[in-house]
């Protein structure tokens, strides 16, 4: 028996040892050719409105309970979104503020309000021109989450933008 064990770890120590390293892989090259800079500028502006487009679609700031301010996530979202606006002049939105259910029908509209122009204020500080910016305010005519728990309204204490 021993020596069967031993025969088999010699024949096992030998076939690892001839076993052969592997190899990496050699690097690769770009096999793409350089372009003169001018003929990818007009390519550079279409991206800019993909780019925008992209952003835009599905684009809500959301609010804090009872508040108009923006929060400084919301900010880093529209200093991205002033950066891409301030790249295409062409492009206006519409900012339509919202609230949750609590409190009055009034309170509420006057609060979606607030919410939508402080998103036109910070992008016109950011340089985009306040005639681009269009606001409205639902108030709580259109949630987001129809459903009645703290999460729900979360949810619907937000500023929709749309491309108009």
């Amino acid at each position: 028996m021993k020596k069967l064990i031993i025969g088999l770890s010699v024949v096992v120590v030998a076939a690892c040892a001839t076993a052969p390293k592997p190899q990496p892989e050699p690097e690769k090259k770009d096999p793409a050719p350089a372009q003169p800079a001018k003929a990818a500028e007009p390519e550079k502006k279409a991206d800019v409105k993909d780019d925008i487009e992209a952003l835009i679609n599905g684009f809500a700031i959301h609010f804090e309970f009872d508040k108009a301010e923006l929060t400084p996530d919301s900010q880093k979202r529209l200093d991205v979104l002033a950066e891409k606006m301030r790249a295409n002049p062409a492009v206006h939105i519409k900012v339509a503020g919202n609230a949750d259910e609590l409190g009055t029908e009034e309170y509420n509209l006057a609060l979606g309000q607030k919410r939508a122009d402080a998103v036109k204020t910070y992008l016109s500080r950011l340089g985009v021109d306040a005639k681009r910016v269009d606001t409205v305010s639902y108030g709580e005519e259109k949630p987001l989450d129809p459903n009645h728990t703290p999460e729900a309204w979360s949810k619907n204490r937000r500023g929709d933008i749309e491309k108009k």
